[in-house]
């Protein structure tokens, strides 16, 4: 049998873990930054797995992937799901209703180990941006754990494979070789990603995966390092200094999980190559004291429990900052419901006695119970409008046809609910009919009539001109029209880039080609932005746009941009205290510009059609959250799918006479 390093049990270990979670929990609390302590959880996982697995090969000389699985599971699920499930009955009473659709599906992505892929898509999706912090965020790093540990478990086997095929090779060099491989490809992925998309590759398990394999690469060589005792102690405290201030200096929650990485991963490195040290006044001796050892072994159960305890104090108490013993309570709570946790919830589940099939038989039947009962709440309470409303016989932006006052609502009538109106947006979010970041490919997607359709209308631009596909859809019908989008988040109908999303240009020149090669009847997009950068001036890059098109003979629908306020319309309405319309309501001149640019450039082509729907959102004085019963928005500046809806009885007209006039145009497209 090949030397591999004798398994032991080290105590500094959990004296880092011990300070790590500390340091998650202070910056969390009252610094509002990143400490990097997760890395160093990271690497210690690596090390500690890897010399599990090489320990269980020595024994048996083969790996037993289902048991592996199983004790997995045992040790992770117990506390994990425990402490989800009761954040979340928490969460129902601390919490407003509006968060609970998106608590639940965080739940969801928490107990079954993908919410680091879930917030990864909501970093590059426009519209989840608005997501509120939840109390279940924190899973992203025991999901990318878990997903590392299978892993691992693959890339064991893989080298028992090729050490069959090649038996002159050691299961240990052929161990390490693809630990190397691992930890190459991953860093340079980690390094490219973070550069190219910095919020994506903060959840990516693969930008990840080489912290753990630098433990583990750590596990298969450090019984060949020795260190004299002074260099031993200078490497332990310079470990341990390093690990106190990776905070401190780096913003690691935006330049994470790159080489700026190396830091908080290095330190735990130094920490371990230190070893045990006897002489006074060590890192080691600090690490190893018993206080930091016993916290360490709770350290996983107060890193679930302080973030919940956190999000849902400052939902319940309605802050945004913790005092000092406010915090410290917090602290003292989450270490106190940690050595619950695992000393009354998980130690006994995890030291039953039993098989390896009864234990699978268990966690199936948990999953099973669990799975439904999620299941049966998601069906009887989370409401069955959240992605797509009606507005039924609520006028929405049709009561100004018949009403003196259009900005009125009923509380028991109000479509949709105040909870729903987060969720009700264009069906194209559902669809992933709208490209995200760091793509420039054309999405393509049919709506309306689509198969015998007289005239093609295209949707394109960003979110802005996404939010009038509702309105669009039923017109196309009622009148025989395909609707074809062309859309993507936080990009514009324009030639120019904007300033969060780089590849904006590059997507409208795919978008362009498009066009060209299958020209629509009409091009429907906004043609101005209300935000207060552009108040004054319509960008260069939308009038670029408009004169390709104006050259192709493609004709266009261009909708004033819709009026802005400084907060998220929901959550005011959740808040407010005595009338809904006059607390949540914004002067109409900081909402969006008193002149409509539209009707004053010069650049406009001759064939355009403009609307202006600022009159329907605002009157002399405001602009509204709240029109005809109906909620307008459902985040500060995008328009909710029932009120779109409701512009389409008053679009009717002007769309069927620019599609008419589109014909003349096609004419000049196409001279046969």
């Amino acid at each position: 049998m090949n030397q591999i390093p004798r398994k032991r049990y080290r105590l500094e270990i959990e004296g880092v873990r011990a300070i790590a979670a500390l340091l998650v929990a202070i910056y969390h609390i009252w610094l509002n930054r990143v400490s990097g302590g997760v890395d160093v959880f990271f690497t210690i996982s690596g090390f500690l797995i890897t010399t599990s697995l090489l320990s269980s090969y020595q024994k048996e000389g083969k790996l037993k992937p289902f048991s592996y699985i199983i004790r997995l599971l045992k040790r992770l699920v117990p506390s994990a799901w425990f402490i989800a499930l009761t954040t979340f009955i928490l969460s129902i009473f601390l919490a407003p209703a509006y968060t609970r659709p998106q608590y639940f599906s965080e739940l969801v992505a928490s107990l079954f180990y993908f919410e680091n892929w879930r917030l990864a898509f909501d970093a590059v999706d426009y519209l989840a941006q608005n997501n509120e912090a939840s109390p279940f965020q924190h899973y992203w790093a025991l999901a990318i754990q878990f997903q590392f540990y299978i892993i691992w478990l693959v890339l064991f086997s893989v080298a028992m494979g090729i050490k069959k095929l090649i038996p002159s090779l050691t299961y240990k060099k052929v161990v390490l070789t693809l630990f190397g491989l691992v930890f190459i490809f991953s860093i340079s992925y980690s390094i490219f990603l973070t550069d190219a998309n910095q919020p994506f590759a903060y959840y990516h398990t693969l930008t990840r995966v080489w912290e753990f394999s630098l433990g583990g690469i750590l596990a298969l060589v450090i019984h060949r390092v020795t260190f004299p005792k002074v260099i031993a102690w200078f490497t332990g405290w310079i470990g341990l200094v390093a690990l106190l201030l990776v905070g401190l200096v780096l913003q690691v929650s935006t330049v994470f999980p790159g080489y700026a990485a190396l830091w908080p991963t290095g330190a735990a490195i130094l920490i371990l190559l230190a070893g045990n040290q006897s002489t006074r006044f060590s890192a080691y001796k600090i690490l190893a004291s018993k206080p930091l050892v016993s916290f360490g072994k709770v350290s996983y159960a107060f890193y679930l429990w302080h973030w919940p305890i956190l999000v849902l104090f400052l939902k319940y108490f309605e802050r945004g900052t913790v005092t000092i013993k406010a915090g410290i309570a917090m602290i003292v709570l989450s270490i106190a419901l940690a050595y619950f946790t695992i000393y009354v919830i998980e130690t006994p589940l995890r030291t039953m006695r039993t098989t390896t099939k009864q234990t699978a038989l268990y966690l199936a039947a948990l999953s099973i119970v669990v799975g439904g009962s999620l299941w049966f709440y998601y069906g009887k309470t989370i409401p069955k409008q959240m992605l797509v409303s009606t507005y039924g016989d609520n006028l929405g932006a049709t009561a100004h046809q018949v009403e003196k006052t259009p900005f009125y609502y009923d509380e028991e009538t109000l479509t949709p609910t105040i909870e729903q109106s987060l969720f009700d947006r264009s069906s194209i979010y559902e669809d992933k009919c709208i490209q995200i970041n760091n793509r420039t490919d054309v999405i393509e997607c049919e709506y309306g009539e689509v198969e015998d359709y007289e005239y093609t209308i295209a949707l394109a631009g960003g979110s802005h001109a996404a939010h009038w596909k509702p309105m669009l859809d039923e017109f196309g019908n009622e009148n025989q029209v395909r609707i074809k989008t062309m859309l993507k988040g936080n990009c514009r109908f324009s030639t120019e880039d904007t300033t969060d999303t780089p590849d904006c240009e590059d997507w409208f020149e795919n978008v362009v080609q498009a066009l060209k090669q299958d020209p629509p009847d009409l091009i429907f997009t906004h043609g101005d932005i209300s935000s207060n950068e552009w108040k004054d001036e319509i960008p260069n890059g939308f009038k670029e746009a408009w004169a390709i098109f104006e050259k192709e003979h493609i004709p266009m629908f261009l909708v004033r941009d819709t009026p802005r306020h400084d907060f998220m319309i929901p959550y005011c309405l959740n808040d407010a205290e005595g009338d809904l319309i006059e607390n949540c309501r914004t002067p109409r001149n900081d909402a969006i510009s008193p002149v409509n640019l539209l009707e004053n450039t010069t650049d406009l082509p001759k064939s355009a059609h403009v609307f202006d729907a600022t009159d329907y959102f605002c009157d002399d004085e405001y602009c509204y959250p709240i029109i005809g019963n109906i909620i307008a928005y459902f985040d500060n500046n995008h328009i909710t799918a029932s009120i779109s809806r409701t512009f389409m009885p008053i679009l009717e007209n002007d769309l069927k006479e620019a599609l008419i006039n589109s014909e003349r145009l096609k004419k000049l497209r196409d001279p046969k």
